[in-house]
């Protein structure tokens, strides 16, 4: 029997098949260039065609700032992505690839708790402990009602100005198509309120 891959595995394959396909492109890349170099006409046809030209090519200079013809990039910013901007550029494809296959909830309550919410006093065993035994962690943790999404399910929410967040429903307390997000802030937490937004939902190991 063959053993599940865990998240972090799924996520090294995408990786790897990304920087695959950007090889195999540098590569097709590189070929074209060196035929265009072997076919190239040499100089004496090259003076045939000065001495009877049948249009005017009128040579392009782009300086900073500057933009190619159709194109809304600028042109000094089109190859200078950051570590981080790729980072992220292959996080949202991974995150793509799994919401392709999850389980979509419409118009799913969610909600915002902290550690001092949940019932319990700074140094109780429990303080800042989930149901699942694991710690609550910014920006990861979630809670969930396990009998709509299981408990370890990866959990994407899409927010109203259309970024997308990656959770781990490791904690519980609500009910029905509701989750319940966790963050350090109080503050943070009174502002978001409640709001009513897609998620998706993937069991652990799919």
């Amino acid at each position: 029997m063959e053993r599940e891959l865990t998240r972090e595995e799924r996520r090294q394959i995408a990786r790897a098949n990304m920087w695959f396909l950007i090889g195999v492109f540098a590569l097709a890349i590189a070929i074209t260039l060196i035929l265009l170099l072997c076919f190239a006409p040499n100089s004496e046809e090259a003076g045939q065609l000065q001495e009877a030209p049948a249009y005017v090519v009128e040579e392009l200079s782009l300086t900073a700032g500057d933009r190619l013809p159709g194109d809304d990039i600028a042109a000094e910013t089109r190859c200078c992505l950051t570590d981080e901007e790729i980072e992220q550029a292959e996080n949202e494809l991974i995150a793509a690839a799994l919401i392709a296959k999850a389980n979509r909830i419409d118009n799913c309550t969610v909600t915002w708790y902290t550690e001092d919410t949940c019932g319990k006093e700074p140094g109780d065993p429990g303080y800042g402990i989930t149901a699942s035994g694991l710690p609550v962690v910014e920006h990861l943790t979630c809670a969930v009602d396990p009998t709509v999404i299981p408990l370890y399910a990866d959990v994407f929410v899409q927010y109203a100005d259309g970024t997308i967040e990656q959770l781990w429903a490791t904690d519980t307390g609500v009910r029905g198509n509701h989750i319940d997000i966790y963050t350090p802030d109080y503050d943070y937490a009174i502002q978001c309120g409640r709001q009513t937004l897609t998620v998706w939902w993937l069991k652990e190991g799919e």
